[in-house]
């Protein structure tokens, strides 16, 4: 009995030590700073000048660190989803990018789950299918028919390439309804 129940113990530590072992061994996958990318509002206005009552944001993604992802460089992001609350995604009017601030590109306002970041979130986002370039900046914009406040922890997730992935990151995003 004594012979069998070293035998139990050594195979327990063993199992726990290879489990272990594997576990570091599934960390290929590098993860990043979730500050590591910089996404930033940059405008938050209404556009009651042209009369339409919209209310437009707009958000800076950069990439400080450019690279092929190995010696604290980052990859370039492929795209940039946000989250909205249910009163906010049914205010939004339109949504688009632009990699100069200057000309912009309208994405379908599709608030949907993304596959492509289903190890980060399950959640409905409105994904914008366009990243980073180096360290050139890309701008995002979402036209809302109502006004909202900022809420400084909103959530996004920024997709790169096949070493980092998804990640959630918190920025300024749209809060609550300034209706209410």
């Amino acid at each position: 009995m004594k012979h069998f129940f070293k035998l139990t113990c050594a195979a327990a530590v063993l199992t726990a030590g290879i489990i272990t072992l594997s576990s570091f061994n599934k960390a290929k996958k590098a993860t990043t700073n979730v500050d590591a990318y910089s996404i930033q509002l940059i405008s938050n206005s209404t556009d009651e000048s042209r009369g339409t009552g919209t209310y437009e944001w707009t958000w800076v993604l950069t990439n400080p660190n450019p690279g092929n992802g190995e010696d604290g460089t980052l990859q370039n992001v492929s795209h940039f989803s946000i989250a909205l609350n249910a009163v906010a995604e049914a205010a939004l009017v339109s949504a688009e990018y632009s990699f100069d601030g200057i000309t912009w590109v309208s994405v379908p306002i599709e608030l949907e789950r993304d596959p492509s970041i289903r190890e980060c979130t399950r959640v409905d986002v409105l994904k914008f299918d366009a990243g980073t370039v180096g360290d050139q900046p890309t701008y995002y914009r979402a036209t809302f028919d109502q006004e909202f406040s900022a809420n400084p922890y909103a959530t996004s997730w920024i997709k790169s390439g096949a070493r980092f992935g998804c990640n959630r990151y918190f920025f300024t995003g749209v809060g609550a309804s300034s209706n209410n």
